[in-house]
């Protein structure tokens, strides 16, 4: 199977699950939504797909950013966010922002999100130069999951993470969070009015 027919593939199931979360669903979700006041992560050390370490700050500054969190050993949700950074990728290609567009995916297992493991879960979505993956060192992994969520702690099993996206504006500040699955066009919108 190619590389572009298991993207399609992934799209469209991606799509449909994303349709199918009820609008009940989303109404229920607590933590969605503009983020009031706007909240700015504990900087902290990440190490990109390339092996290079640097603050998880200076990724979010000078750029609108949406972040996911991902590990690459998931088979369940996980290719489906991808799937769906993919689309957003594909749209925000035509965007013009005042501000770059990236997209960032969070890798939440240290010792199994290494830069070849990113690179490669990167690479089977045809990501783009404005899509990185980073890992967080393990005594950082709670504490970012908790404050992107807007909890006081994260699920215990990385197997039950969010599958939220989170936008930043270009000072580094958290102003929107999704719901779970959130759909490509609501994405993209926050990221369009984010970067005028």
């Amino acid at each position: 199977m190619t590389a572009l027919t298991r993207r399609k593939i992934l799209c469209a199931t991606a799509s449909a699950v994303m349709a199918a979360v009820s609008a009940k669903v989303y109404a229920q979700h607590g933590n969605m939504g503009p983020v009031r006041p706007p909240v700015r992560l504990t900087d902290v050390s990440v190490v990109d797909q390339t092996g290079t370490t640097r603050p998880l700050e200076e990724l979010l500054r000078e750029r609108v950013t949406a972040v996911q969190t991902i590990y690459t050993g998931c088979s369940s949700v996980c290719p489906l966010q991808g799937a769906l950074f993919g689309a957003v990728q594909d749209r925000m290609l035509q965007a013009r922002t005042r501000y770059p567009i990236r997209l960032l995916s969070i890798g939440i297992d240290p010792f199994g999100d290494v830069p070849s493991a990113l690179r490669e879960w990167l690479a089977s979505f045809n990501a783009g130069p404005g899509w990185d993956a980073v890992t967080l060192a393990p005594d950082n992994v709670d504490r970012t999951r908790a404050e992107l969520a807007g909890r006081t702690s994260p699920a215990s099993n990385i197997a039950d993470h969010s599958t939220q996206v989170y936008c930043f504006d270009h000072y580094a500040m958290l102003r929107w969070r999704s719901a779970d699955f959130p759909r490509v066009e609501e994405v993209c919108d926050v990221l369009g009015a984010l970067g005028v």
